[in-house]
């Protein structure tokens, strides 16, 4: 990783990855899905090959292949179901790692609900990200992920 090997600026809506107080399986789907992002963005990037080949590096232990493949199926769902541009931070930017985009933010909330079994706001998270469309394939996915990965309770969610 580099330390500034991009031209992303900091927008409204922005906030850095402290802020939100993410947990190591929460960091490593973010980390996982901006690589999935940047693939589709620039598919010559191989980004993806990063991702699924160092899947142990980013769920150590049991499973790390499946978990990276349930991240990969949350990116999937919510792609098609978007009308405008998903903004994420290049994983390969040591500066825009520690930016967390709004659009981001709505994605890391998904799993935080549905690893915390807040299926209310899990759903509210999906409809920010599905811009109104279905969100019922997005959900599933994030409850896969969620139920590989086990439940987070947290007394608190930034919101942003």
């Amino acid at each position: 990783m580099t330390k500034r090997n991009c031209s992303n600026r900091r927008a409204q809506g922005d906030l850095s990855l402290e802020a939100l107080d993410v947990d190591p399986v929460e960091f490593a789907f973010l980390t996982a899905a901006r690589y999935f992002c940047l693939s589709f963005q620039e598919p010559q990037s191989g980004a993806w090959v990063t991702a699924m080949l160092g899947s142990e590096c980013f769920f150590p232990g049991d499973a790390s292949a499946e978990k990276m493949r349930r991240a990969l199926s949350v990116v999937h769902e919510m792609r098609p179901s978007r009308q405008s541009t998903f903004w994420f931070s290049n994983p390969r930017c040591e500066e825009c790692t520690a930016i967390v985009t709004e659009h981001e933010r709505h994605l890391l909330q998904l799993i935080q609900h549905a690893r915390a079994r807040r299926l209310s706001m899990m759903s509210s998270s999906a409809m920010l990200l599905c811009e109104g469309s279905d969100t019922e394939r997005l959900r599933a996915a994030a409850l896969g992920f969620a139920d590989l990965t086990g439940a987070h309770v947290r007394h608190h969610i930034v919101a942003g």
